[in-house]
This record gives structure tokens, sequence and C-alpha cells, in this order.
């Protein structure tokens, strides 16, 4: 295969091009959905196909297709050139990118159990089972519930101009349950997911009581719980709150692509303080096992650790060889792509905040009367306005430093610098907690985020009651 996108490679180059990026994508996977104890969708899918990229007289041009074949990569080489040509009359600019050292390397996620080893059967069984046990601890409450396991293989080559020839191999297994409980006139729902680049091994040892058995309860516990108050308080993050936070209201102003079309709130400040100086904001794509990592980008650039923000100074940015060109900056390995059929676009991989001294204990007992958020569902961010709501599956009233009573159906919302500015609390605890895909422009990654419990101020909460 390899010798085949150099070819492809080497027929752009000698057609003018000043950059060929030849990327094919191998994909299998399996997915398995149980819905109230019935198999409701069993989905296998496989699929290989090449994208070619190409940068001609200062435009882009990119096309794909199905299948691998040297005549294949020469009919989209020449559709990536005349698109190029085509976009020369809407260009302000001209594109370049940043030339950096070739690399030939071949990286491979390193399971214990390959998920394509294990039967359907198996698999089944194991989900069965989970559902089993949480049903078992729902006090007769449960009224539905969805459980999911899903496994994938990927193996992405990346061939360019630059001499650079990679192999990336990707296996990432994951399960997910969501149980639903009623009372008769409400009704409540606990979430629990479990991912990472492993493979069966992670269902082996996934304990039902930390999983399926824990989103039950904790389902029919969110049934007595009061509803949550509006207004402003104290809040305490816990890490998959902050991973959310961190993810949605900085990690997209951080893309280099944004910064680029002016819509981040973060263009023109580096170098300025942007947050508290207790916070230090990584996004950094060699943890290993973790579901965001990855060791190349599908620009063929090493993974790396990147600080976004070191002690409350924003220190840089995430970069594709494209934004770097167009920043004077250094690509650092951020350049994505869903699969063969899409370009690359500036990503996160696993993003965080670095955990402080703090015990929990004693960011709480400072407070007489706010609220402690847990079970990061979902959260957006409308970058351009520096605007972030995160929604989290429930929490507790702090009263007097103390946990109180279990409170339900809570959002927050603020202005993103103004919230990292407010963060006066960082706990000496850490979890990457928040594996799954992000979304942009149409393409889905995987992405993980995390970090400790953390004290925001006074931030905006809404719900239905008085405090």
């Amino acid at each position: 295969m390899q010798e085949i996108l150099e070819r492809i490679r080497d027929e752009g180059v000698r057609k003018g091009c000043s950059f060929v990026e030849v990327r094919a994508v191998e994909r299998d996977s399996t997915s398995i959905v149980l819905q109230d104890g019935n198999a409701d969708k069993l989905f296998r899918s496989s699929s290989t196909g090449l994208g070619v990229r190409v940068l001609a007289e200062g435009s882009w041009g990119f096309a794909s297709g199905n299948g691998v074949s040297r005549e294949q990569g020469m009919e989209l080489l020449d559709a990536a050139l005349a698109a190029a040509r085509a976009s020369r009359a809407g260009r302000r600019d001209d594109a370049a990118v940043v030339e950096i050292p070739p690399v030939t390397d071949h990286a491979a996620t390193v399971c214990r159990i390959h998920p394509a080893s294990v039967p359907l059967s198996r698999k089944m069984e194991a989900l069965a089972a989970l559902d089993r046990a949480g049903m078992a601890c729902g006090e007769g409450r449960i009224v539905n519930r969805v459980l999911s396991y899903g496994d994938g293989w990927q193996r992405e080559t990346v061939v360019n101009s630059f001499g650079t020839s990679v192999v990336s191999e990707f296996v990432r297994t994951s399960a997910t349950c969501t149980f639903f409980a009623s009372d008769g006139q409400i009704r409540q729902s606990a979430y629990r997911r479990r991912a990472a680049q492993a493979g069966w091994e992670l269902i082996e040892e996934l304990e039902p009581a930390e999983f399926s058995e824990a989103a039950a309860r904790r389902a029919v516990s969110l049934l007595s719980a009061r509803k949550a108050p509006s207004g402003k308080f104290p809040v305490v993050f816990d890490p998959s709150i902050t991973g959310l936070l961190t993810h949605e209201a900085l990690g997209h102003n951080a893309e280099a692509d944004h910064v680029v079309a002016g819509t981040s709130i973060l263009e023109g400040k580096l170098g300025d303080t942007v947050a508290s100086p207790l916070v230090t904001i990584i996004d950094d794509a060699t943890l290993p096992g973790s579901w965001g990592s990855y060791a190349y980008d599908s620009e063929g650039v090493p993974g790396r650790r990147r600080v976004l923000i070191e002690n409350g100074v924003l220190v840089g940015l995430m970069h594709s060889l494209e934004t770097a060109a167009r920043m004077g900056a250094e690509p650092n390995g951020s350049g994505r792509a869903q699969d063969y059929g899409y370009r690359p676009l500036v990503r996160m991989s696993n993003t965080f905040i670095q955990p402080g001294t703090t015990p929990l204990e004693d960011i709480l007992k400072d407070i007489p009367l706010g609220v402690y958020l847990t079970g990061g569902q979902w959260g957006y961010v409308l970058c351009e306005r520096g605007q972030f709501t995160c929604h989290a599956g429930g929490g507790w009233m702090i009263r007097n430093g103390e946990l109180a009573e279990e409170i339900r159906d809570v959002s927050v919302a603020g202005i993103t610098l103004e919230t990292l500015a407010n963060i006066d609390a960082v706990s000496d605890a850490f979890e990457m907690s928040m594996p799954g895909m992000c979304g942009k422009c149409g393409q889905g990654m995987p992405v993980n985020a995390g970090g400790p419990h953390v004290r925001v101020r006074e931030l905006v909460v809404g719900g239905q009651e008085r405090a």
C-alpha cells in the first residue's frame, strides 16, 4: 500500500504541487445496543479508502474515494488538482504549510485481547450480564435502560511530499450504559461510560459495581433529589464537569484554525493572563491508553503534550501544518481527520486542567452556601462570544462547608474567561473521565477530558427553586 501512496505523491510533485499528502484509512468496527434487555442493534462495518490533498499555487484541493489502487489514486490526484485550480478565484490569501523533518514509523495500540478474536455471542452475553446487574440494583424503579458496546480497529497510512511515511494502528473499545428510573411522577436517568485504547480486556476488567450498578443506583437516588436552585453561587466541579468545561469552554477556542478565522476569544492574547494563576491547561496526545491519544496525527506529525495555559497565562495553541504557517508557529500534531473522506482539521486529544494541592474537604469548607456538581453530561460553546453551558447529571448543595441535600437537573452557564479567572481552588485529585466523540465541521474524533475538582467563586446556576 505504501508503494501506491508514494507513487501518487511523486506524481503530484511532478505536476507542480508544492505539497502533496496521500492518506489511506482502513477500518473495521462492531457495535451492539441492548435496550430493555433486548438486542436492538447489531452493526458491523468495514471500509477502505484514499484521501488526496494538494497545495498548488497557493490553493488547496482535496478528493477522496473508496478502495486503494494506483489508478484510482491518480484519478483522485487529478480531481484534487482541479479543485485547487477552481478555488483560486475565491481565495484572499495564499495557503501554506510549515515544512517539518520527514518521519518514517509504524505505531500501534498495544492490547492484550484483540476484540476481533472475541465471538459476537460472548460480547452479547457480557453486555447482558451488566444489564442484569444494574436491574438488580434498581429497587424495582428502573423503567428503561440502554447499554451499548463498541470496538474498532483502524490503520491510517500517511505519505507526504516532505518524505514522511507513517502508519498508525488503533484499537479502541467502549461500553456505555444509561438507566432510567421513575416513581410514577418524575423520571430521572444516570449514565456511565468506559472507553480506552484497549482490547476486550477493558470489558473483562469492568466491575458492574462501578458501571451498570452505579448508574442504576444513581438514577433511583435522583428521584428523591430536590430540584436545583437558580441564581449565582460558588460552584465546585467534580473532574467530569472540569473536563467538560475545559473541553467546551477553552479547548475549542485554543484550536488555531478558530483563531485564524477570527472566531476565538483567544485571538491576539498569546502571552496574556487569561485565567487564574492556579490554572494550567494541557492537551496531551501521548497519555498511554487514553481514548484521545495517538502517536501521529493525520498529517504525519508526532502527537505531543501541548501546554495551552500555564499558571493563568496563554502560552500556546493547537496547530496543524497550515495554521502553524499562518501564525509563524511550530506544528504540534493537532491535525486530525475522521477518515479518508475528510481533510485534517485542528482537533483536541486529551484536554485537562493540571491538579493542584488542595484536598476537596478544604475546598468545600470555606463555602457557606454553594453547589457541588457531578456527572458531566453535555455542553456547548459559542467560541466567538466566549459563552458556554455545561449540564450535569446532578449534584449536592453545599451548606456550611459540607455536602447537604442531593439536587437534580442542573446546568451552569458563564463567560469563559471570567469563569477561568474566578477559579480560586484546585484539588489534588485527578481523573480523565470524559472519553467521547467531539464533533467539528461534520467530523467526529475520539477525545478525552478531565482534571481535578475546581472551585469557581461565582457562577450562574440554572434551576427551578430557591436555595
